[in-house]
């Protein structure tokens, strides 16, 4: 019985050398966990200690989280930073205008005073990692608070203040701490994080360089994209987090990585640090069901339908190309990952394979003796099923009924009204003044017709697809919701600020109450509500026994798993290769420049090449960043460990030096979040050399390059 225990597991687990390179690990755990062992194994030829450091120089120091979603790495001694176009497309997208469109035509500082600022954008360092768990449960023991609560932030964000406020980094500038579950609540850790809020454009390749293939291309192999962007970070005179001002002066960095031009060969070691956002892999079979049918595919059906409407008016209309570029992009990775997950599950046999590990994780249980592991599978299974249509169709709601973007709470109206009925004059006209300009931000972000033409798209997906019948009465059947959504759009007082401003001239509760938003407001909320409860009751339970099934799990395999992302500081190691996703079908590890140009297709926008790269391609001129055989390398796969928030982060070499730029995944492993397959998951970065050809000699940023550690 033991042998055939063994073998399970070993299946379960991937214990073959070609399988090692599986996790997001924790580097504050890299002793427990014996890593070092695994990463001198794999190739690694610097100290481990180096990785990962508190008291010494460390890559510790190199890495930070590139605004509230992505990863950026420090290459020079003055503060520049390396991450992807796509991290950095919302901020230059904000920036842009169609006189400067530093997102479509890009934008190549000469010089240090050409360096732009960028409004809202900031970037954090992780100082130090303390485990919090006993002061955590202890906490959640005083307060009595379920296992879903004590997750929370509501409740851990205090508490990080309050154990901050007794470090020895509370007079610090720009410390954020906050506390973190691992393990599902197993385990807590308190990260103690700087961020710099003055952080300054550098260079921005054009779109059709960054974003080649745009996103039909997006998840998909072979790739010919530069998706890298360079800011740099800037601080006060002694080096502190302060705000944009022009006395500011770049950070100085006492550690950052070297940039190697000596490239990559087939079967290298490669490691990535950064911020992975979010794993699932201690889930049941039962719970990855929830997760593609109740969550997924909701999303995934209307969003199709969506992408496409917007991509039709894009290519039409350059001033909407520009104004919906960052949330076609967005929305366009949401859906293509959502669908891709559920394809990619079904095609490596997930469910299957989940099943086997439970089946494991009974035959553990039986032998371990503890009672709480009893049956908490099939605890999980039928609170799953309790709640499958309820999930789905609040997600369904949410996507097909609820996008007015242009529309605000119509809380600030009757803020208004209360002040109206106060009769005090200075309330009035301070109420007044917060209500236009929020109606304001707003109506400025949105195009009436546009929003319209959305909602008229989506909501027959809802009275097709809802699976309980809990339907706001608007949409009680399609004449109905047609009927209703032409009164929204031309009737309602929120439909201009002049109407706005009537109202604000002769207000009435009884007008904005009968006003058809406010009544389709109230009645969206009010259904909205009715999952809600559900879901709640739902999420509190799942807590608890999530926590327990984990734990067990990281028991079963001796705690050898690294936990879920978390969207914390983690490092995954793998290997140079390329990979065969179905039968007859070889990719290579590697593409050049000479892709582009087969690719290229005048009648699509989104292969159209660059007339200025093409010179360069024309004449064969890529400098010290060509290949031996005088072709300029562009993308590479390797077999590394990410998911979203690796973006941008640095993919290294065996002596930790930088060679190229994690950016994406390929479609055959998106359902990598749920289980790593290292048959068919891969990472696809741009290659440094392409980034310093574009920065030097297509771009004329030149001047970087002479504060960065370049080694030939």
């Amino acid at each position: 019985m033991k042998k055939i225990f063994s073998f399970c597991l070993a299946f379960v687990l991937g214990l073959t050398a070609a399988h090692a390179d599986e996790g997001m690990w924790l580097l504050k755990l890299m002793e427990r966990q014996h890593l070092a062992d695994s990463l001198r194994k794999a190739g690694l030829q610097m100290p481990a200690n180096q990785l990962y450091d508190e008291a010494s120089p460390s890559l510790r120091e190199c890495i930070g989280q590139f605004g509230g979603g992505c990863t950026g790495e420090v290459v020079s001694p003055d503060g520049l930073i390396l991450t992807n176009n796509h991290c950095g497309f919302g901020f230059v997208h904000a920036m842009s205008t169609m006189e400067h469109n530093y997102l479509q035509d890009g934008y190549f500082a000469r010089n240090r005073s050409e360096e732009l600022p960028v409004p809202n954008l900031t970037f954090t360092f992780v100082l130090r990692i303390v485990d919090v768990t006993q002061q955590v449960n202890e906490a959640a023991r005083k307060a009595g608070v379920d296992e879903y609560t004590a997750q929370s932030q509501s409740f851990l964000a205090p508490l990080a203040t309050e154990l901050h406020k007794k470090s020895d980094l509370k007079k610090k500038k720009g410390i954020v701490a906050r506390i973190v579950p691992f393990f599902a609540a197993n385990e807590y850790y308190l990260f103690y994080e700087q961020q710099f809020s003055d952080v300054r454009l550098v260079a921005n390749p054009p779109q059709n360089i960054a974003q080649f293939g745009f996103n039909q291309d997006n998840w998909m192999w072979p790739r010919h994209n530069a998706d890298f962007a360079m800011f740099r970070i800037y601080a006060d005179k002694d080096g502190q987090p302060a705000a944009y001002s022009d006395k500011n002066v770049p950070l100085k960095c006492k550690k950052f990585l070297p940039i190697s031009l000596k490239g990559v060969e087939n079967a290298d070691y490669t490691m990535i640090m950064g911020f992975p956002g979010r794993t699932s892999r201690y889930l049941t079979a039962s719970e990855v069901h929830l997760r593609t049918q109740s969550q997924n595919f909701p999303i995934n059906l209307a969003g199709e339908a969506q992408l496409d409407f917007m991509k039709a008016l894009m290519d039409r209309d350059s001033v909407a190309n520009l104004k919906l570029a960052d949330e076609y992009m967005s929305l366009g990775n949401m859906v293509k990952n959502y669908g891709g997950m559920n394809e990619s599950v079904k095609k490596t046999g997930l469910m299957d394979i989940k099943r086997t590990e439970e089946k494991a994780f009974r035959e553990f249980t039986a032998r371990s003796g503890k009672p709480e592991y009893l049956n908490i599978i099939d605890r999980i299974d039928s609170l799953v099923a309790a709640v499958e249509d309820t999930l789905h169709d609040f997600f369904l709601l949410q996507y097909t009924v609820g996008q007015q973007g242009f529309y605000i709470k119509t809380d600030a109206f009757y803020e208004f009204l209360k002040a109206v009925e106060s009769g005090k004059t200075k309330e009035i006209d301070a109420a007044r003044t917060k209500l236009l300009k929020w109606y304001d931000l707003a109506a400025g972000n949105t195009d009436l017709d546009f929003d319209r033409q959305t909602m008229e798209l989506l909501y027959p997906y809802w009275l097709k697809y809802n699976r309980l019948g809990m339907t706001p009465s608007f949409l009680k059947d399609a004449a109905t919701a047609k009927a209703h959504y032409a009164d929204l759009y031309e009737n309602s007082l929120f439909r201009s600020r002049a109407s706005v401003e009537a109202f604000l001239q002769n207000p009435s509760r009884e007008v904005l109450e009968a006003d058809p938003f406010t009544r389709h407001w109230n009645e969206y909320h009010q259904t909205l509500a009715r999952y809600s409860g559900a879901l709640k009751a739902y999420q509190t339970k799942r807590a608890e026994l999530d926590k327990i099934y984990t734990r067990g799990l990281c028991e079963m395999y001796d705690w050898s798993k690294a936990p879920d992302a978390n969207f914390t500081l983690r490092m995954t190691y793998g290997h140079v290769g390329g990979y065969s996703p179905r039968d007859a079908v070889e990719y290579g590890w590697q593409t050049v420049l000479d892709g582009m140009l087969e690719k290229e297709n005048p009648r699509d926008p989104d292969y159209v090449m660059n007339e200025e790269l093409r010179k360069f391609w024309l004449e064969g001129n890529f400098g010290r960043y060509a290949l031996p055989n005088g072709k300029l390398p562009v993308c590479f796969l390797s077999n590394n460990d990410i998911t979203g928030g690796n973006s941008g982060s640095p993919v290294m070499n065996a002596r930790g030096e930088l060679i190229g730029i994690a950016f994406d995944g390929n479609i055959e492993s998106l359902s990598s979040d749920l289980r790593f397959n290292p048959a068919l998951q891969r990472c696809i970065n741009v290659d440094i050399r392409y980034v310093l050809f574009l920065l030097d000699m297509f771009g004329g940023s030149s001047y970087v390059l002479d504060e960065m550690d370049i080694r030939e």
